[in-house]
């Protein structure tokens, strides 16, 4: 095992090395080519990357004022990626695992268990996702979109709440959907695999002669989940000896549709997702296929993004949206000698609106400027034991807990030379529940030569408290706490971006963030739990790297490595679950004359400490393979995918809910989560 210290040199030496490649002579004698040999370059080092998601306008990925990578189509499909949690992980410094319920992201060291991603903001075509009651973003089934319809990822690491406000503490990550020309005709998929797994897939789409552009698609999923799960740390007869037998089970059906005509566009889509919850959390009743949670959430946006002073590349986008997020649970329990059914629902509905334009005075200058409102004017939580023990114990639906939030932003850029751009940024949100909060950003950019660029970045963000935080009081396990505030991040960051030969790029960065009034649980003296703003400060320090080729023949690969420190200053101790090294690598390789492609992949975890047990989960080191089709016929793809491929032992930490009372001692068991074993899957889809 690497030491810290090790880790370090290996980083300065591959950013060190990366420096002496960008500066080399070179470099320059391609920077220094006569115009007419540039052609010789290929078409992403003359144009690179586009990406949206970190200025709210297209611009080159080199342009962008952050630590940015994209995941396209291809990507997705030639390794498999079944959720959105998964295709992440492939990013440096990104993790994620489960707790048997939902998927949680870790990013350059933040990990904490059961925090429903909330310090992440996830985008649906530039539109929110994190829901309005917990601020969740989802990274699994229970994401609105399907994984068949997303055409590409767009991740901007580091803070992003000078442009887009609460929760961009870690990352940005737009979900860019694909379009009717993307599609351009339709596409049914059938997909089946072990543990009952199937799946069916629909989708269209067709740009019209009159200029409409439409694509819409329609899925479902049924999944019978591992047959049994062992629970070491409960392994007594009154927990079924630590085996969850068929309680794994999980379906979830969605939909999406977008329309476009003459800059007028529709955004719709709509999730349902039921899972089966073999931890039986909150001390619920093991091994009961009873135990199981249900989340719906749906988007529907209308927008307009129009060109109105060409002259100066003035462009015009506004949107209206409503939407609406759904959860219901049932938790089932004993208490004296009686088995009760405890529900726990929450429902939340909004609406709002976004202004924005973006103009060039010169050609050195760009600005954009824009406002924004939301109205959540409905956030309703309830939680009792159904009949015959029918007991209340929360409903907050006669409270008045609506609350709306008004912002402005400004961000300016311009070229002080064809080599060096300033880039400067604030945006000013004002909330109804707590006030007012500013978040500035700032950056450097110098470009050396034509493939080559260092960003010197420093940004501040905020995550403003949520419903459920403050107001979730059901009177024996949590009491709220209105008078949260909320948790703010400052970042600074170093990266370096270079493209190599054709095809060919890499990432390099240098960070350290330290976050401040982080929330979360903790016991007052009367037993119950609350969320409060801990004091002091928790910081990361770490360096990353990210590699990945496409060329002309059908090879891909990737490669990326992540080291950091992540410690809470105050108690001078590494943070729970956060796993110093983490590291992916994968390559697809075309076989039989490009018929086909295979397509391996391994993740590294390193070792993290688990806050439920303290024991020291791991290293894991899952392989993945995947092989699926090329060219194989005109019309009809498939694809074959093992996950886990030798069946490795993966724990993930657990968190405060996942514990069972000792029928001998009364005292709490706590207990981290296997996560899942080798699994397969395969796919055949045709194409109309």
């Amino acid at each position: 095992m690497l030491k810290p210290q090790q880790a370090i040199h290996i980083l300065a030496a591959a950013i060190t090395t990366f420096s002496v490649l960008t500066l080399s002579p070179i470099a320059h004698a391609k920077q220094n080519k006569p115009d007419h040999e540039l052609t010789e370059l290929s078409l992403e080092e003359l144009a690179d990357i586009t990406i949206v998601t970190a200025a709210k306008k297209e611009q080159r990925i080199s342009q962008a004022a952050a630590a940015a990578t994209v995941i396209d189509r291809e990507q997705i499909r030639r390794y498999g990626y079944r959720t959105l949690g998964e295709a992440l992980s492939r990013t440096s410094g990104m993790t994620y695992q489960s707790d048997r319920n939902y998927t949680y992201l870790g990013v350059r060291g933040f990990s904490l268990p059961g925090d429903y991603n909330t310090r992440i903001l996830v985008l649906v075509d530039g539109h929110r996702s994190n829901n309005a009651l917990y601020d969740q973003a989802n990274m699994d089934e229970g994401f609105p979109v399907d994984i068949e319809s997303i055409e590409r990822i767009e991740i901007v690491k580091g803070p992003g709440s000078a442009m887009w406000g609460s929760n961009a503490l870690f990352a940005v990550i737009n979900i860019i959907t694909r379009k009717g020309s993307d599609i351009n005709g339709g596409r049914l998929l059938m997909e089946v695999g072990n543990r009952q797994h199937r799946k069916g897939y629909l989708e269209y789409g067709k740009t019209f002669a009159n200029g409409l552009t439409l694509a819409g698609a329609a899925s479902g999923l049924a999944d019978d989940g591992e047959e049994s799960i062992y629970f070491p740390e409960i392994d007594q007869p009154a927990f079924h000896n630590g085996m969850a037998e068929n309680v794994d089970a999980e379906t979830a059906r969605k939909g999406y549709l977008n329309l476009s005509y003459k800059g007028l566009g529709l955004l719709f889509a709509h999730s349902s997702r039921d899972k089966t919850v073999p931890t039986a959390a909150w001390d619920g009743a093991f091994n009961d296929p009873a135990n199981y949670t249900s989340d719906k959430y749906t988007i529907l946006e209308v927008n307009l993004d129009k060109d109105i002073d060409p002259s100066h590349n003035g462009r015009l986008f506004a949107r209206l949206y409503h939407d609406w997020f759904n959860y219901y649970g049932d938790y089932p329990y004993y208490f004296g000698g009686a088995y009760i059914t405890n529900k726990d629902n929450g429902n939340s509905k909004q609406w709002g609106g976004e202004i924005r334009y973006t103009v060039t005075p010169s050609t050195d200058f760009t600005l954009t400027t824009g406002l924004e409102y939301v109205d959540i004017y409905e956030a309703i939580q309830q939680n009792y034991d159904a009949a015959p023990n029918y007991w209340l114990n929360l409903d907050t639906s006669n409270d008045n807990n609506d609350y709306n939030t008004r912002a402005a932003y400004l961000q300016g850029e311009y070229a002080l030379s064809t080599s060096l751009r300033v880039l400067g940024g604030v945006r000013y949100d004002r909330y109804s529940t707590f006030g007012e909060q500013l978040s500035p950003r700032a950056a450097l950019l110098y470009s050396p030569n034509l493939s080559t660029t260092f960003k010197f970045l420093y940004g501040e963000a905020f995550r403003a408290p949520n419903d459920y935080e403050r107001n979730y009081a059901d009177g024996f396990a949590m009491t709220g706490n209105s008078d949260l505030k909320p948790e703010t991040i400052r970042t600074w960051e170093i990266v370096g971006e270079k493209n190599f030969n054709r095809h060919t790029r890499l990432t390099t960065s240098l960070f350290r963030f330290e976050l401040n009034d982080l929330i979360g649980q903790e016991t007052l003296a009367n037993g119950l739990l609350q969320f409060q703003n801990n004091s002091g400060k928790t910081r990361s320090d770490g360096g990353e790297i990210q590699i990945q080729t496409s060329l002309d023949n059908g090879y891909r690969a990737y490669a990326s490595l992540a080291y950091n420190q992540a410690k809470n200053l105050a108690t001078d101790t590494d943070l729970d679950n956060s796993a110093s090294f983490q590291a992916a690598t994968g390559i697809s390789v075309p076989i039989w004359n490009g018929r086909a492609y295979l397509s391996p992949e391994i993740r590294y975890l390193g070792q993290r400490t688990s806050s439920a047990t303290g024991k020291t989960l791991a290293v894991a080191t899952p392989i993945n393979l995947s092989l699926t089709s090329g060219k194989l016929l005109n019309n009809i793809d498939f694809s074959l995918n093992i996950y886990n491929l030798f069946d490795q032992e993966n724990r993930a930490s657990g968190a405060g809910e996942h514990y069972h009372s000792d029928p001998a001692t009364s005292q709490a068991i706590y207990f981290d989560i296997p996560q899942s074993g080798r699994t397969f899957r395969s796919q055949l889809a045709y194409h109309f």
